[in-house]
């Protein structure tokens, strides 16, 4: 194998390797936030101010990616908002 390819499959790895990672890191975000929205105290207000801020967290990160991250940050903003939104 010569040296680009090597050094091709080290990124690709190195790639894997951190992607990975920040899954687990989501992962653990994603229950610790079901947890707190939960129990949240007072959850008509918490619904409230999520509604009042999500046009406004929507539009700042607009463009912060291509077709997949706008695809998966709508996608991850809607099921934030069922789940603050069930009662």
């Amino acid at each position: 194998m010569n040296d680009g390819i090597s050094d091709l499959l080290d990124r690709l790895h190195s790639c894997e390797v951190a992607i990975e990672v920040h899954r687990g890191y989501l992962k653990a975000m994603e229950y610790g936030l079901r947890m707190a929205v939960a129990t949240h105290p007072a959850r008509e207000q918490l619904s409230d101010a999520w509604l009042q801020l999500l046009p406004n967290i929507a539009a700042k990160h607009r463009d912060d990616g291509g077709e997949l991250f706008a695809a998966a940050f709508e996608q991850a903003l809607t099921v934030l908002t069922e789940q603050i939104g069930a009662n």
